[in-house]
């Protein structure tokens, strides 16, 4: 069985890795992943509206999902969304 410091070690070794591995990528490259990670949140979060709305409709799973962006925006402007940082 791992203890907690093995564990945060291989924790902070992945980290490293991305972080290095995005450092080095291209910037165009960067860019396209920005907007394929977009689609790919967004699919889930459509996945999630038609579930809860029980519904197909695409004008009604948008509008869920505007609820949304709607809901994140005001909890961001009220100064309440505290973005999660790593361990140093």
């Amino acid at each position: 069985m791992e203890t907690q410091t093995e564990i945060n070690e291989l924790a902070d070794a992945i980290y490293r890795d991305r972080v290095l591995r995005a450092r080095a990528e291209d910037p165009c490259e960067k860019l396209v992943d920005g907007f394929r990670l977009f689609e790919y949140a967004l699919g889930i979060t459509k996945m999630g509206v038609q579930a809860e709305l029980n519904t197909m409709d695409e004008e009604a799973v948008m509008k869920g999902v505007q609820k949304r962006f709607d809901m994140v925006r005001k909890v961001r402007e009220k100064g309440l969304y505290q973005p999660w940082k790593p361990a140093a």
